[in-house]
C-alpha cells in the first residue's frame, strides 16, 4: 500500500513538473527521450554481453598468472632462506658467534663475514641491508660497521624489537615491519643503529631460558619485489604474499584487508563487506611457509564494459547538443519577447513602489487602495507596523546604495516585507503585515534586527531607525510615516554616530508599555552593550528605558515589575560569561533589587543602576576576559620553553606568539612573579637535573644538549642556582 502511494506521488510530481514546462521545453524533452531510451537499452545489453565474455577469459588468465607468480617469487624467497640457513651452519658464521668481544682487529675474518651476510651475486640485488646482533656478548655488526649494543642510537626501539622476537617460537621466519622507519638523522641513516624496518628474513638462536643468543635480520629490497609485480598490476591483477600468516608483500591493501577480514580459505569469487567483488586464486607452499593470493576486482571488468553505455550517452549528448543549438537559435529569435517579459516584470515592481510612495504621501483614499489590492494581487493584513531607516553618516551614501541594498535582500527577507521596500525622502521604508498586533511586534523585531545586521555587514552602513505604532488601515500609513520620522530624529539617535541605534515613537495615549514589544528591543540592545563592555552606550540605553517609563506614567507595582525585569536581565549576564554574582557584588549589595525599586527620581535611579550594577558587571567581565587571555599566553610560553629546553629568547618567543616582547614580559611578571629569564633558567635546571638523574650522559654531553658553548659556563650556572656542581648533585642523589 505504501509503495503504491509512493509511486503515485512520484508520478504526480513528474506530471506537475511537465505541466509547468513551456511548450518548447516539452518538445525538447520529448525529442530527447525518443533517442535516449533506445540507446540506453542497446548500451546495457552490449555491456552485459561484454561482462560475461571478459569474465570467462579473465578466470583462465588468473590461474595461469597465479602459477607464474608462485614460481617467480618462490624461487627467490626459498633460495634466500636456504642460503642463510646453510650460512649459519658454516665455519665463518660459527667463528663470528664465538666472539665475546667486538672483533675490531679481525679484519680478514670480518671481511668474510660481510661477504657471507651480503649474499652471493644472485641474491645481492634482492638484499638492501643486514643486521647481526650478538645478544649474549652485546655487540652489533651490519653494513655500516661494528659497534657495542650499549651504544645503539635507537636502543629503545632495538630493545622492543628483541623483546617481541623472544615471544616468537620459530627460529626461522619472515617478518613484515613496513610500519617502522629506518633510524635517520635528517636524510642520513644513523651509523650506530639497528634497522628493524621493512620486509625482514629473521634467523635466531635461543639460549634456553636466557632468551636470544644471536639474531640475524636480512632486509629484503621490496622495490625489486614490487617491480616484479608491476607487470601483473598493470594488467589489473593484485598480488599478496603471506609468510607464516603475516603479510610480506601486497600491491593492493584493500584486497589484503578484505581477504583477512573474510578469512578466505579457498579460491573463488567473493563479495566483501566493503561492497567490492573479487575473483581470488590461492596457492600455498607449505615447505617454504608461503601463501600466494592473486586476484582481480570484477568491477574493473564492469568498468570497461561501461564504455558501451558511455558510448550511448555520448550519442545522446551529441543529439542533446544539437537540440540545444536549435533551442538557442529559437531563443535568439524570441529575444524581443523575453525582453518584453522582463520589462513587464520591472514595470510591475516600479508600479508597486509607486503605489507605496503614493500611500506615504497620503494621496490615496480607501477606495483607490482597495482597487489597487485587486489590480496588483496584494493581500491585506489586519495589523501593520513601519520601519524607517536613515544613514547616520550622510544621506548621499544611502541614496547611492539603496538600489544595491534592495537587490541584495534575500528571498526570505523579501517575503517578510509587505508589498515592497521603497526609498522615500532619504529614508528606507519597510512595511510589516501581520494577523494581530502581537504578531506584528514579533515580525518587526526580527525584520529590524536582520536588516540592520545586513546593512552593517554588507555595506558598512551605520543607521538610525524609527518604528511606528501599530496601525490597521493602509490609509493610515502617512500617519505611521510621520511617527517613524519623529522617532528617527529623536535625540537618542543622534548621540552615538558610530553605531546603529533604534528609537520608538511614543504616543502618550497609546496602550501601556507592557503591551509594547519594543521594550524588549531596547532591553536586548542594553544587554548587548553591557556584555560588550560598552559602558557609555549602556548608560544611554538605560536612561532611555527610564525615560520611557516616566513618559508612560508607569508607577507603583507596574513600575517595580519592569525595573525588576530589567535588573534581572542585567544580573543574568555574569552567569552567562561564567562569573558568579558573588564575585561581582559585595554582600552589602545583595538587596540591590529592593533598594532600586524604592528610588523614584530618574537621575538617581539611572546613577544608582549604572554605578552599582552596570559598572561592576562590565569591570568584572573585562577582568575575566583579560585573565583568560593572559593565562593562555602563560601556557603557550611555558610550552615553548619546555619544547626548546629553555633555549629560546624573549624576542623569539614573542615573535612565535605574535606579541610585543615588553607586553609578554609584563604578563609573565604579573602571572608568575618572575621574569622571562628566570622562567628560562628554571626550565634549563629542570632539564639538567632530569638528565643527571636518569641518564648516563657526562656533564659535558648534558652541557652540549642544553646548548652551552662552554661546559664551565654550564657548571657555573648550575652551581649558582642549585648550590652544587652537576657532578656533586648526581653523586649526592645517587648515594
Amino acid at each position: 500500500m505504501g509503495i503504491k502511494m509512493k509511486g503515485k506521488r512520484n508520478r504526480n510530481m513528474v506530471k506537475k513538473i511537465l505541466d509547468s514546462l513551456t511548450y518548447e521545453k516539452k518538445m525538447f524533452v520529448k525529442l530527447l527521450m525518443l533517442v535516449t531510451i533506445p540507446l540506453i537499452i542497446m548500451g546495457i545489453v552490449s555491456c552485459n554481453i561484454y561482462i560475461r565474455s571478459e569474465s570467462g577469459k579473465r578466470n583462465l588468465v588468473l590461474s595461469a598468472y597465479s602459477d607464474e607468480i608462485v614460481r617467480e617469487y618462490e624461487d627467490i624467497l626459498s633460495t634466500l632462506k636456504e642460503y642463510y640457513i646453510d650460512a649459519t651452519n658454516g665455519d665463518t658464521f660459527k667463528w663470528l658467534v664465538r666472539q665475546n668481544e667486538i672483533p675490531y682487529s679481525q679484519y680478514s675474518n670480518m671481511k668474510q663475514v660481510q661477504r657471507l651476510l651480503k649474499g652471493n651475486y644472485f641474491m645481492e640485488k634482492y638484499i638492501s641491508n643486514y643486521e647481526f646482533i650478538n645478544v649474549t656478548s652485546g655487540w652489533v655488526f651490519n653494513d655500516y660497521g661494528l659497534f657495542s649494543y650499549e651504544e645503539t642510537e635507537n636502543r629503545e626501539e632495538a630493545d622492543d624489537f628483541l623483546n617481541e622476537q623472544k615471544k616468537t617460537q620459530r627460529s626461522v621466519y619472515w617478518l613484515n615491519r613496513e610500519d617502522k622507519s629506518t633510524p635517520k638523522a635528517g636524510n642520513i641513516r644513523l651509523s650506530s643503529s639497528v634497522d628493524t624496518s621493512g620486509l625482514l628474513f629473521v634467523l635466531k638462536k635461543e639460549n634456553g631460558a636466557n632468551g636470544i643468543s644471536w639474531i640475524i635480520l636480512i632486509q629484503i629490497d621490496e622495490r625489486v619485489l614490487r617491480t616484479m609485480a608491476d607487470s601483473y598490476d598493470k594488467l589489473g591483477y593484485d598480488v599478496t604474499i603471506f609468510g607464516n600468516d603475516k603479510v610480506l608483500l601486497e600491491t593492493n591493501r584493500e584486497m589484503t584487508e578484505n581477504y583477512l577480514s573474510e578469512r578466505v580459505k579457498s579460491s573463488g569469487t567473493y563479495r566483501f563487506d566493503s561492497g567490492k567483488k573479487y575473483n581470488i586464486n590461492i596457492r600455498k607452499q607449505d615447505t617454504a611457509g608461503l601463501t600466494f593470493v592473486v586476484g582481480y576486482d570484477t568491477s574493473k571488468v564492469k568498468k570497461d564494459a561501461w564504455s558501451f553505455v558511455l558510448a550511448s550517452f555520448v550519442v545522446i549528448a551529441v543529439f542533446a547538443f544539437l537540440l540545444v543549438i536549435i533551442r538557442l537559435t529559437a531563443m535568439a529569435l524570441s529575444k524581443p519577447l523575453l525582453m518584453l517579459q522582463k520589462f513587464v516584470d520591472d514595470q510591475n515592481t516600479q508600479i508597486k513602489e509607486l503605489f507605496v510612495s503614493n500611500l506615504l504621501k497620503g494621496e490615496l483614499n480607501a477606495e483607490r487602495i482597495e482597487s489597487n489590492y485587486k489590480k496588483y494581487g496584494i493581500t491585506p493584513y489586519p495589523a501593520y507596523r513601519m520601519i524607517a531607516m536613515a544613514c547616520k553618516r550622510g544621506d548621499n551614501e544611502l541614496k547611492e546604495k539603496y538600489g544595491l541594498i534592495f537587490n541584495g535582500l534575500s528571498e526570505e527577507l523579501k517575503s517578510r516585507i509587505f508589498i515592497t521596500p521603497v526609498y522615500y525622502e532619504d529614508k528606507l521604508i519597510f512595511l510589516v503585515g501581520a494577523e494581530n498586533n502581537m504578531e506584528a511586534d514579533n515580525k518587526t523585531v526580527t525584520l529590524y534586527k536582520e536588516i540592520k545586521d545586513y546593512m552593517e555587514d554588507c555595506f558598512a552602513l551605520v543607521t538610525a531607525s524609527g518604528i511606528s505604532q501599530a496601525f490597521h488601515k493602509l490609509h493610515h500609513i502617512r500617519r505611521a510615516y510621520c511617527e517613524c520620522a519623529q522617532a528617527l530624529y529623536n535625540k537618542a539617535n543622534k548621540e552615538d554616530m558610530e553605531s546603529s541605534s533604534l528609537a520608538l515613537f511614543d504616543d502618550y495615549l497609546a496602550m501601556n508599555s507592557g503591551d509594547n514589544v519594543y521594550d524588549m528591543i531596547i532591553e536586548n540592545e542594553l544587554i548587548h552593550a553591557i556584555d560588550s563592555c560598552k559602558e557609555e552606550e549602556a548608560g544611554r540605553l538605560l536612561e532611555l528605558t527610564i525615560d520611557r517609563l516616566e513618559m508612560k506614567s508607569v508607577v507603583g507595582i507596574e513600575r517595580n515589575f519592569y525595573l525588576t525585569r530589567l535588573l534581572t536581565a542585567m544580573l543574568s549576564i555574569p552567569g552567562s560569561a561564567g562569573v558568579a554574582l558573588s564575585d561581582v557584588f559585595d554582600s552589602e549589595q545583595y538587596n540591590i533589587l529592593n533598594r532600586i525599586t524604592q528610588i523614584y527620581g530618574k537621575q538617581e535611579a539611572v546613577k544608582t543602576i549604572g554605578q552599582e550594577i552596570i559598572c561592576p558587571i562590565i569591570r568584572k567581565l573585562s577582568e575575566k576576559r583579560q585573565e583568560g587571555e593572559k593565562s593562555e599566553i602563560l601556557k603557550q610560553v611555558m610550552k615553548l620553553l619546555k619544547d626548546s629546553k629553555g633555549n629560546i629568547t624573549l624576542n623569539e618567543c614573542a615573535d612565535r606568539l605574535c606579541y610585543h616582547p615588553n607586553y609578554l614580559s609584563k604578563v609573565l611578571k604579573r602571572e608568575k612573579g618572575i621574569t622571562y629569564t628566570d622562567m628560562a633558567n628554571e626550565e634549563k635546571l629542570k632539564q639538567a637535573k632530569y638528565m643527571l638523574l636518569t641518564t648516563e650522559h657526562s656533564v659535558a654531553e648534558i652541557s652540549e644538549k642544553l646548548q652551552y658553548n662552554n661546559v664551565q659556563n654550564f657548571i657555573r650556572f648550575f652551581k649558582n642556582h642549585v648550590g652544587f656542581t652537576p657532578a656533586a648533585f648526581r653523586k649526592e642523589h645517587h648515594r
